[in-house]
């Protein structure tokens, strides 16, 4: 049987310290960090419904025009009956939808008039002169008071607005002008 002789040389497993382990976990966690920093996508904020019949039993009771919805396959996200900057004081009717295929549409509605209020709820909407391209919808919906407006903003919204009655309705959103149409076609009372 032979013994086994030393080499002279150090083993250095047997020297590892808890430092050198520690410094091990910081290259390890660092490398997972740097690698969940770039494949992590945040998930979007889950649609949240609201409930119209308070504000629009409140609105219809105050406004001096009839308070319309929307009836479409959207759901009402958002609901407001006051005053915004641009209407001079005058209460607003707002109501904002997302439709089935994710895009925004509002409602607006108000005695306010001028140019500050129709650029806030069309996104700086300029008028359409040719509406030649719309669908046969929006252009019918020409006939009957209803204005195009393209806004200028980066969101591509299509806003159709309508003065009667001693106020001014605006039907805007991101989608295409089949859905700004289609919305401005059902407007219902509540």
């Amino acid at each position: 049987m032979s013994i086994p002789e030393p080499t002279g040389r150090r083993n250095r497993g047997l020297k590892q310290s808890v430092g050198d382990m520690l410094r091990s976990m910081v290259v390890v966690l660092a490398v997972v960090g740097a690698i969940l920093l770039v494949t992590w996508r945040p998930q979007p904020a889950a649609v949240k419904a609201v409930t119209l019949e308070p504000l629009v039993t409140l609105a219809s009771g105050q406004a001096s025009f009839p308070v319309l919805v929307v009836d479409v396959d959207a759901q009402p996200t958002s609901v407001r009956w006051e005053s915004t900057p641009a209407s001079d004081g005058e209460i607003v009717w707002h109501v904002g939808y997302v439709t089935d295929e994710g895009e925004y549409l509002q409602l607006s509605q108000s005695s306010a008039e001028g140019d500050l209020y129709l650029e806030e709820q069309t996104s700086e909407g300029v008028v359409l002169e040719d509406f030649s391209d719309l669908p046969a919808l929006v252009q019918s919906l020409t006939a009957e008071g209803w204005v195009p407006l393209e806004g200028l903003g980066d969101d591509g919204r299509r806003s159709l607005v309508r003065t009667n009655d001693g106020s001014t309705t605006v039907i805007s959103g991101t989608g295409s002008w089949g859905h700004v149409g289609d919305a401005a076609r059902n407007l219902v009372l509540p």
